[in-house]
């Protein structure tokens, strides 16, 4: 082995074991990847252990363009990623999940083509467990003891338990204060904290999202998940630190049809992502 990629190869090492993000980069409008990309991936590829942690796929974008092309750019991205980490010998068991924000989550202001460069980007973050099903079920710590822990970093999803809706709304149900005040009492705890919070529905044969009966818009998850980051703003964090996302149907935990409550219950869920810690 050559020195050079020797070095690669250890530093990918060191990175895998201290769970920090890694980042590949984009030129505009284009989702292939470029050399230095394949570099970048080729080094993670061989030092990656599997069976110790799974990994997650972010896609982002600049700010050029609309919401919607962007939104399907990022995923395009995140799948080039995917395509070619599975091409590498990863086994596609290991991607928790795959996501595309568009320009939602820029690192930066987007102000110079050295920033926006920046933000063309997928990050490749890595969860505290390969299992995707029911994460957190085991799990009994309060929400603050898993902040705290050293292996919640950038990237990382906690599943908000014991919240609530009323069937086919956005409206809590008063049973969901308990956790809601958690989840405040957490951020106020931790003032540098950034999270999105991410919505999720069951019960439906397609990805989409489904009808808020209350507003007639097909956006239940997105609408839920605005309902807990408004309760978090009525209390006093600030706005920027919290941003919000419906997925729909789009990753359950259980394959549609779900066969139990149980399922749905899983699959019906609010969690969170930790942008910043």
């Amino acid at each position: 082995m050559k020195p050079g990629i020797l070095v690669i190869v250890l530093c990918w090492s060191l990175v895998a074991a201290s769970q920090q993000p890694l980042t590949v980069y984009f030129d505009f409008n284009r989702s292939d990847l470029t050399p230095a990309a394949r570099m970048r991936l080729d080094s993670f590829a061989q030092a990656y252990q599997a069976g110790q942690t799974g990994i997650t796929l972010d896609g982002h974008c600049d700010a050029i363009g609309s919401d919607g092309y962007n939104n399907q750019l990022s995923l395009r991205r995140v799948k080039e990623v995917k395509t070619y980490l599975l091409s590498k010998g990863l086994a596609s068991s290991v991607i928790a999940s795959e996501k595309g924000y568009g320009r939602r989550v820029p690192v930066n202001s987007n102000s110079t083509e050295a920033e926006r460069d920046l933000n063309r980007r997928v990050e490749i973050s890595f969860t505290q467990s390969m299992s995707k099903s029911n994460p957190g079920k085991n799990d009994n710590r309060s929400l603050q003891e898993k902040i705290a822990d050293s292996t919640t970093v950038s990237g990382t999803q906690i599943v908000l338990k014991n919240i609530n809706f009323y069937g086919g709304m956005h409206r809590l149900l008063p049973e969901s204060l308990p956790s809601l005040q958690e989840l405040l009492a957490t951020m106020k705890a931790n003032p540098t904290l950034e999270i999105e919070i991410q919505g999720h529905i069951c019960c439906q044969p397609h990805t989409g999202d489904g009808l808020d009966s209350e507003t007639r818009i097909y956006n239940l998850s997105e609408a839920r998940a605005w309902a807990v980051r408004n309760h978090l703003l009525s209390n006093g964090i600030e706005a920027e630190r919290v941003s919000y996302r419906g997925f729909g149907h789009s990753q359950p935990i259980h394959p549609y049809p779900e066969q139990s409550e149980d399922e749905r219950m899983e699959n019906r869920r609010v969690e969170i992502k930790i942008i910043k810690k």
